[in-house]
């Protein structure tokens, strides 16, 4: 799994055909990734990206990598601001940050969605997307558990889910209206766990 200093040491070109990758999992989907269309995607002459990531495979794998990284990043300051005993309504607020923000990048937001149903036929994607998803899980367990919610594994699950599930259908909004709908909604998911926020 790239981490971000792992990320920040992708040469200048590998970063550039897995940013294209994003835009042409999120433009066309899975079907449309193609080592021809991430080259034309990056401006760069036919045959550069197999140069890098010989299979589909790796090219898939590589791209997963990349996106869950992102996530990873994003839910490292939370991660902070948990572990320094902000009270709960705080710290939910900033995971709602967290959510949303995440709307800022819609083509990465789109091809994890492509990808995640990629996962369910191929282990390898799986297993790239895993760290990913446990990250975010924890971060969502550690606001669950310092609120003295009840089974706050599953509980984590559900919420999860359910903002994976808000995260897309907000995507099919006018641009204006997303991130307030996630807010919104994600307020009241939580909510459902954790009622004095």
């Amino acid at each position: 799994m790239s981490t971000a200093t792992e990320r920040a040491a992708l040469s200048p070109r590998m970063q550039l055909i897995l940013e294209s990758a994003t835009r042409v999992v999120a433009a066309g989907g899975m079907r449309g990734l193609t080592h021809r269309a991430v080259d034309a995607e990056a401006h760069l002459p036919q045959g550069s990206t197999s140069g890098y990531l010989r299979t589909r495979l790796a090219l898939v794998t590589a791209l997963t990598e990349f996106i869950a990284a992102r996530l990873i990043d994003s839910v490292e300051a939370l991660a902070g601001e948990q572990l320094a005993g902000e009270p709960d309504a705080v710290v939910v607020d900033h995971a709602l940050d967290l959510f949303a923000g995440w709307l800022r990048e819609p083509d990465a937001l789109i091809a994890k969605a492509e990808l995640a149903q990629e996962a369910t036929r191929q282990p390898e994607i799986a297993a790239a997307m895993a760290p990913a998803r446990r990250r975010v899980e924890g971060i969502v367990e550690q606001i669950l558990v310092t609120a003295g919610v009840e089974e706050a594994q599953m509980a984590t699950q559900a919420v999860t889910a359910a903002m994976e599930g808000v995260l897309g259908s907000a995507l099919s909004r006018p641009v204006d209206e997303r991130e307030r709908y996630v807010r919104e909604v994600g307020r009241r998911i939580i909510s459902a766990f954790i009622p004095h926020v």
